[in-house]
């Protein structure tokens, strides 16, 4: 096998800290899916030219105003399957680096950010009770690796730090 970077459904997706599953998530993110799917076929456009439209704060085409809508409950019903009722989203056009775009409020996606980051400490304090990084932590330090390049104390790290630049 190559040493690039790859998924991994063990490394990723499972360590998430998802929400709990309820029956309102699976209804909104099929009812969501399914009209997105009647968006594109109505207009004949992929989804590029579809998540440009819903972007788009000057497309108040009918099915693009419900697909946002349908965007606004299926946002809600993460945060309710989270226990983040008392979360304000404030989904609206803001401005962001990419541009205006319909998206919660930059205090609600710090908010929401901070929460996420909590849960994930609490999901690996609970983990390590069980035992589940005592193991594995000792086997890493056991074992010699590559060494990435120091960086100045004022810059951040980054996903791809000790890659090459290509």
């Amino acid at each position: 096998m190559k040493k690039d970077r790859r998924y991994s459904v063990t490394d990723c997706f499972e360590t998430f800290p998802i929400p709990i599953y309820t029956v309102m998530l699976a209804t909104i993110g099929e009812t969501y899916f399914r009209h997105r799917k009647q968006v594109m076929l109505d207009r004949q456009e992929g989804l590029t030219k579809t998540y440009n439209r819903f972007q788009n704060p000057n497309d108040s085409i009918a099915n693009i105003q419900k697909l946002r809508e349908l965007h606004v409950e299926m946002d809600k019903a993460v945060a309710a399957a989270h226990g983040w009722t008392d979360l304000e989203l404030g989904r609206d056009f803001h401005e962001t680096k990419q541009g205006v775009r319909f998206t919660i409020s930059e205090s609600a996606r710090l908010e929401f950010l901070q929460r996420l980051l909590k849960l994930n400490h609490e999901r690996y304090a609970e983990e390590e009770k069980q035992g589940l990084h005592g193991k594995k932590e000792a086997a890493k330090k056991a074992s010699p690796k590559k060494k990435a390049a120091s960086k100045p104390a004022n810059q951040e790290a980054s996903l791809f730090d000790g890659e090459d630049d290509a």
